[in-house]
């Protein structure tokens, strides 16, 4: 898959605006290149018009206006939680609104990596949180999607309904259609032991090293990321969070390991509420590069290191993986290197040059680490959005997107569908 370029706004044809508004519901509104919707109908009018007009289209996390429409999906805010421990949800719901009304009845979602992510764009990404070492991934907890896709069908795919759909949409939804509602399972709602430490930058070499050794050896319950960041104008940060879904007190034992390493001049970890929703690491507006690796040796720690502390401000997270991320799902889904042990994120900001030298710091980092990649290719030019793990498919499972997008999209108007390079191994089968 691969995301939508920052560029000029396209020319559209002139009569495309004249004929959208009279094809949307009163509620919805056009302005230039970008229709804010209020059902999925009108998500339907705006598909088709697209695809009779040539015009391409992106929605959710990847609705850039650069590429021509844009479908703006916040208006679509259904949220139907049920006592039952399950929840639909419409295409602009994001987790933290779903996390507080499921916490009402005692519930909670397994979330992706930000509380103000998208449930959907989560579940099309795969839905990567800090919980997913003890869940696996969002995607996972999927019960079914409705869509709307190239042809301008409004679909709905279940495990028992349109499988090869409810497949790819799984860790390939953004190049599939524009997703209008999810229905996912959820949990009995508990009260994790999580928080985050912080560190003087002068600290950072020694608790990357304790975190890189202290973080091999956890078990599926903790969850945790190291954050570098270098912000405009401040002070260099240096964060680990943490999350812990069994028992405080063995959470707390388990965190002494790095606490006791080097003293943090913070620790804001304790039993927080229920599942609550995370922020994601670096600048709102920023745009990432991401790696994938097997391991990281004393030698890539270093690298890391002097990636956050060079160049433009930026962030670098490394986040730990494993645990129910790689263990195989109960229904198979498009997210791709579920055997990677750890992710690498790295944050700047979105102009020109500051992507360029986002985009050079990753690739000097991958040819850096060599095998320690696992042969996976870097991927380039996201907005920010954790989901790491399906931004790069292996070859396989970028020609079953691609022949799904065939099918469902003869206009070709969604784009990202199969592209990109081959990489590596380990897809969810």
């Amino acid at each position: 898959m691969s995301p939508p370029p920052l560029s000029a706004p396209p020319v559209l044809p002139p009569d495309l605006g004249a004929s959208l508004r009279d094809r949307l519901s009163a509620g919805a509104a056009v302005r230039g290149p970008v229709v804010s919707v209020t059902d999925a109908a009108d998500v339907v009018a705006t598909v088709r018009l697209a695809g009779r007009h040539g015009v391409a289209l992106t929605a959710g996390a990847h609705g850039d206006a650069s590429r021509g429409l844009a479908v703006d999906v916040d208006g679509l805010g259904e949220l139907v939680v049920s006592a039952g421990g399950w929840a639909r949800v419409g295409g602009g719901v994001r987790w933290r609104k779903l996390a507080a009304a499921a916490a009402r009845h005692g519930l909670a979602p397994v979330q992706g990596a930000s509380g103000d992510e998208r449930v959907a764009d989560g579940v099309a990404g795969g839905g990567l949180g800090l919980l997913a070492r003890t869940y696996g991934p969002a995607s996972d907890r999927v019960r079914a999607v409705e869509l709307v896709t190239g042809d301008g069908v409004l679909r709905r795919a279940a495990p028992d309904e349109d499988a090869e759909l409810f497949w790819g949409v799984r860790g390939g939804g953004a190049a599939l259609g524009v997703v209008t509602a999810v229905e996912l399972d959820l949990l009995a709602a508990g009260s994790p032991y999580a928080g985050e430490l912080s560190w003087a930058a002068d600290d950072a070499a020694a608790v990357v090293e304790g975190w890189r050794g202290w973080s091999a050896t956890l078990p599926a319950q903790a969850g945790t990321s190291l954050v570098l960041q270098r912000p405009p104008g401040g002070e260099p940060a240096l964060s680990v969070r943490f999350d812990w879904t069994g028992d405080p007190g063995d959470g707390a034992a388990v965190l002494d390991g790095l606490r006791t390493l080097v003293r943090p001049v913070r620790d804001d970890v304790g039993v927080r509420g229920p599942m609550r929703p995370v922020d994601a690491a670096g600048p709102a507006s920023g745009v990432e590069s991401s790696l994938l690796l097997d391991r990281l040796s004393e030698h890539g720690a270093g690298l890391l290191l002097r990636a956050a502390g060079r160049g433009a401000p930026r962030t670098v997270e490394l986040r730990l993986l494993g645990g129910a991320v790689g263990w195989v799902p109960e229904r198979s889904s498009a997210v791709c290197h579920r055997d990677a042990r750890l992710a690498v994120r790295v944050v700047g900001g979105a102009g020109a040059e500051e992507r360029a030298a986002t985009r050079a710091c990753v690739e000097e980092l991958a040819a850096a680490l060599g095998a320690d990649t696992g042969g996976r290719e870097p991927a380039h030019g996201w907005r920010r959005s954790p989901d790491v793990l399906a931004r790069t498919p292996t070859s396989a499972v970028r020609d079953r997107l691609a022949a799904l997008a065939s099918a469902t999209d003869p206009h070709r108007i969604l784009g990202g569908a199969g592209r990109g390079r081959p990489t590596g191994r380990g897809c969810g089968r």
